[in-house]
């Protein structure tokens, strides 16, 4: 195939970067946005050439020709245009989550293998260079047997009124959880436990889980939102990987770019998806070159594999579980 025909499903601020990455890279049409707003796909379309828009993606799908479609909706909206593609014989990219709720992305992922189509959910991680070279130390033994991994992924207050559709874990924590799981690859999580506070009382804002692996190896992930505002980069990430042989630590921003103004300290993004010249690079790319390449060469995909993206959810919902009723959780 030297042409992937694609549509964009969900405009909002992460679908119209689907969209910019799309449009610059070569072998690439996207030939519709669909959109619940009419508008707003409009406005994209117009921008980047797009010659067709929708406002639901049944009918995109039965007028326009497409090889693959990238689903960017909230997690609560992602089963509906996901089946509707692969059984269309399309090949999706779906964000992360999966979904809110595990029997959902477990029939999606089961969909797709029984049709033979392809389904990358975008763990980005996984193509940020400083976790791959991580699980590249672990993968060649020089860090010894990996004893804990512990995430952290803390947001500014404000962006929390965004993520309200479903448990904010799903949002930000998942991204820990797959990372666990995948520095401790060839291991089983086996028990999981978590606690939670609604420090602005907008539901749960503050996340500390405890993942126990049947080695009695542990991952802990811990999200919140409730940074002030004015921190920088909106955000505070850190990853630190403790083997045997070594150590891994990650921070975000504070190896990064940072700007100092009289008004402000600012954290700027080099990693994730930054602005190069004109265009969308960074982890974000690499994921959407990935799957692009997969879908051209009639690939596999293997990062992830739906499994370990549906082994995260499946993780993730037992820590919500968890949480909600005050104990540990056994997994099978």
């Amino acid at each position: 195939m030297s042409v992937v025909r694609t549509a964009v499903i969900g405009l909002g601020d992460f679908g119209s970067l689907h969209l910019d990455v799309l449009s610059s890279l070569p072998g690439v049409e996207v030939v519709a946005l669909v959109s619940r707003s009419q508008a707003r796909a409009r406005e994209l379309a117009a921008q980047y050439g797009v010659p067709h828009t929708f406002g639901d993606a049944d009918e995109m799908l039965a007028r326009v020709p497409v090889d693959s479609v990238h689903v960017v909706t909230e997690e609560t909206r992602h089963l509906a245009p996901v089946l509707a593609a692969l059984r269309a014989g399309v090949d999706v990219f779906l964000e992360k989550p999966m979904s809110h709720d595990l029997a959902e992305a477990r029939l999606m992922a089961a969909e797709a293998e029984r049709l033979g189509r392809k389904l990358m959910v975008g763990h980005i991680l996984r193509f940020d260079a400083r976790c791959a070279e991580v699980k590249a130390r672990i993968a060649s033994g020089e860090m010894g047997r990996v004893a804990t991994v512990y995430g952290r992924r803390n947001m500014a207050k404000s962006m929390a009124s965004q993520y309200s559709h479903s448990s904010r874990l799903y949002t930000t924590g998942i991204h820990d959880v797959d990372l666990v799981l995948w520095y401790f690859e060839g291991r089983r999580p086996v028990e999981v436990y978590m606690k939670t506070m609604a420090v602005f009382g907008q539901g749960d804002d503050v996340f500390w889980g405890l993942i126990t692996m049947d080695d009695g190896s542990l991952g802990v992930i811990e999200t919140s939102w409730v940074l002030p505002d004015a921190t920088p980069f909106r955000r505070h990430i850190l990853l630190e990987v403790l083997g045997t042989q070594g150590a891994a630590l990650v921070e975000v921003p504070a190896h990064g770019l940072m700007l100092w103004t009289d008004q402000a300290v600012v954290g700027v993004d080099t990693g994730y998806w930054p602005r190069v010249h004109g265009a969308t690079v960074g982890a974000l790319r690499d994921e959407i070159l990935y799957f692009v390449t997969c879908v051209q060469q009639n690939r596999p995909i293997e990062m992830p594999r739906p499994a370990e993206a549906v082994a995260a959810l499946e993780v993730s919902q037992a820590l919500v579980r968890s949480a909600q009723e005050g104990r540990p959780i056994r997994l099978d």
